[in-house]
């Protein structure tokens, strides 16, 4: 398959045990309103390789601010128990807040776990401030207030309390190896890795909180980016179910130049626009869907 630079962030799918719990957190207490809602087209579930899932009840919600990046909600009650951090692949979204103690402290009276206070992130000299909360189908959320300019980054500024999706985390065997894979195969630009302690992470996966883990990132053409973790030896591959999405965050949409030979399938709704789509692996095993931005091949 032919691909182009990876583009601007989409959407991230969330496989849901219980979609009407994640509708109300994600409705209620981030004000995050319907673009789009249904049943899973059938097609479009086979391109996946998910060919069980079609017919699933979906919605996918964007932020009061008008960004047209979300989160796609679909049910499927194998997907219950999943543990934030407890296999490789997407484990947690980063979303820009514009107070993160209030952001914090509005989701903590809802149906997640606060699992980081608001704390300033040490590397970022003052500029970011972020804490971290599990949702109800064991993703996990960074609410993260941007301050001020970064050096080497674009970030975007809240408009909103709960604003857009703009990182995407990945949790993979090897920090480097991916964000060399990313790099090789679609000419995205990375960053060095660099070592970091996340003490919430390292307590999931029963580390010394001080634990020493590998990041780095991968920026997105447009807009966005995706945080690469290395993962500790003893986390495994994601399993899924036969013919469903992965559980907990299954997948990340993003756009790229895909041809019609690679991808003739147009699907239906407001996220694809009437473009051609197609699900591709990452190097962790992460599901990756590509929405064409070439309109005209």
């Amino acid at each position: 398959m032919t691909i182009s630079t990876l583009g601007r962030l989409r959407a991230a799918t969330i496989a849901c045990p219980d979609l009407s719990l994640a509708l109300r957190a994600y409705r209620d207490y981030l004000g995050y309103e319907c673009a789009e809602s249904g049943e899973l087209d059938s097609a479009l579930a086979a391109a996946w390789g998910a060919p069980d899932a079609a017919g699933a009840r979906y919605e996918w919600l964007v932020p009061q601010s008008g960004a047209d990046v979300g989160i796609r909600l679909i049910e499927q009650c194998q997907a219950k128990n999943f543990q934030p951090y407890s296999a490789l692949g997407w484990n947690a979204l980063e979303i820009a807040v514009s107070h993160c103690d209030t952001a914090v402290q509005r989701l903590s009276e809802g149906p997640f776990q606060v699992v980081g206070p608001p704390a300033d992130l040490g590397f970022s000299d003052g500029a970011l401030r972020a804490g971290q909360v599990v949702g109800p189908s064991g993703e996990v959320l960074y609410l993260t207030e941007i301050r001020r300019e970064v050096p080497g980054f674009s970030l975007p500024v809240a408009k909103t309390l709960f604003d857009q999706l703009f990182i995407v985390i990945l949790h993979t065997a090897d920090a480097g190896t991916a964000l060399k894979a990313y790099s090789e195969r679609f000419g995205n630009f990375v960053t060095p890795t660099f070592q970091y302690p996340v003490d919430f992470m390292a307590e999931f996966q029963n580390l010394p909180h001080d634990y020493p883990y590998t990041l780095g990132t991968v920026a997105l053409q447009d807009a966005g980016y995706f945080e690469v973790d290395g993962a500790p030896t003893h986390i495994p591959a994601r399993a899924r179910p036969d013919g469903l999405l992965p559980p907990g965050i299954a997948m990340v949409s993003v756009e790229s130049g895909i041809s019609v030979a690679d991808a003739a399938l147009k699907p239906p709704g407001a996220l694809y626009r009437g473009a051609r789509v197609a699900r591709i692996d990452g190097v962790a095993g992460e599901w990756l869907e590509l929405i064409s931005c070439d309109s005209g091949s």
